[in-house]
């Protein structure tokens, strides 16, 4: 069980030259492998470049590939840039139109390009250079809707082993998705008689992904969704392959129990701090004492989470609430908890691969 008296003060008392030696153990990066995203973010000149109004239904274009699209619906608008999500029409098929961060065009098609021989995956299949607009194949729905139906066991973990394999997929490749969410991962199915049969399982919004060198790291952003992002998200410290898989794993309670264990109130996530709600959920549900000085190590000394996580974790003694381990859910099948824990881990440089994720026996399982 995690002390945290003993954690908090042990972490209050560390000197700089206790971090230095971390670092040069390699617990958390060098500045020099940091990557920032301003450095393929658009500049105000490409903005002005860009269309101002969204596509009207009706509206047609000609892809690279000749096929000629008719703009069906507006799913999600936005504006400056103008960065809107269409479903099309074209040839008895649907898909999905859209538009890219302006100047993202050629990396997002070199970032794709060597994902699309994956099953696992949804890559663009056509494009408009000029407007800057790529083509999707179009899924009926995604994990957020599906997971709340009556589904058998055997489902729901083939569902997430699908997903993981794409998850595998760009981590072979050194790409991180950085937004991780149910939302985010689609599927085609079959219902006879009220039996699910699923078709074809995709990562979708690769948009935000980022290729990352062995060894690098993104610095200061805050990726993904407040209720699926890591602890070290919410810190703008270093970010790699991990971030996904803590995400993922929080996406597998969703999947398997329906229990988004992050929720807060739409006041608590508007809130300034914000991040003061969700993460007392991280360290209620998934610290331990290695975990939390492991996560302390990997922001550093100089973050201002740094403390506030500190705090946060010794308010569970001051104020008498006792924490929640996700471990200590009996009624949880433990393989399945075991298999949460190592992607949960709070230490990032202690979670499980997303390949090693694979060969975790509650996925050998028969259900």
């Amino acid at each position: 069980m995690l002390n945290l008296t003993r954690v908090t003060t042990l972490h209050r008392s560390l000197t700089t030259a206790q971090f230095s030696l971390s670092a040069s153990l390699n617990l958390f990066s060098r500045p020099s492998q940091y990557i920032s995203l301003s450095s393929r973010r658009f500049t105000s000149s490409q903005m002005l470049d860009m269309a101002e109004e969204p596509l009207k239904p009706g509206a047609t274009l000609c892809g690279q590939s000749g096929r000629i699209y008719t703009i069906q619906e507006v799913l999600a608008e936005r504006r400056k840039p103008l960065l809107c999500v269409y479903r099309a029409g074209a040839e008895g098929k649907n898909f999905i139109v859209k538009n890219m961060i302006p100047g993202e065009y050629e990396y997002q098609q070199d970032l794709q390009k060597p994902l699309s021989s994956s099953p696992h995956l949804r890559t663009v299949i056509d494009g408009l250079p000029g407007p800057e607009i790529f083509i999707y194949p179009y899924l009926q729905t995604d994990f957020l809707q599906f997971s709340q139906k009556n589904l058998s066991d055997a489902t729901r973990k083939a569902m997430l082993k699908s997903a993981l394999a794409g998850l595998a997929d760009m981590h072979d490749r050194n790409i991180i998705h950085t937004d991780i969410k149910p939302n985010n991962i689609l599927l085609d199915y079959e219902e006879t008689d009220g039996v699910f049969s699923i078709k074809k399982i995709n990562i979708s919004d690769l948009e935000d992904s980022v290729i990352l060198p062995p060894g690098k790291y993104l610095r200061k952003a805050l990726c993904g969704n407040q209720m699926w992002r890591s602890p070290e998200s919410w810190a703008r410290a270093a970010q790699g392959t991990p971030s996904d898989i803590f995400s993922f794993g929080i996406v597998s309670i969703y999947v398997v129990l329906k229990d988004m264990v992050f929720r807060c109130t739409e006041e608590e996530l508007a809130a300034d701090d914000s991040w003061r709600y969700v993460l007392k959920r991280h360290i209620s549900l998934f610290a331990n004492e290695d975990g939390f000085k492991g996560l302390l190590q990997w922001i550093g000394e100089e973050n201002p989470f740094f403390e506030r996580l500190i705090t946060l974790a010794a308010n569970f003694d001051k104020e008498g609430e006792p924490r929640r381990p996700f471990e200590l859910r009996h009624y949880v099948d433990a393989e399945f908890r075991d298999l949460v824990g190592r992607m949960t881990n709070l230490d990032p440089a202690k979670r499980i691969t997303a390949r090693e994720a694979l060969e975790h026996p509650w996925f050998k399982e028969n259900v």
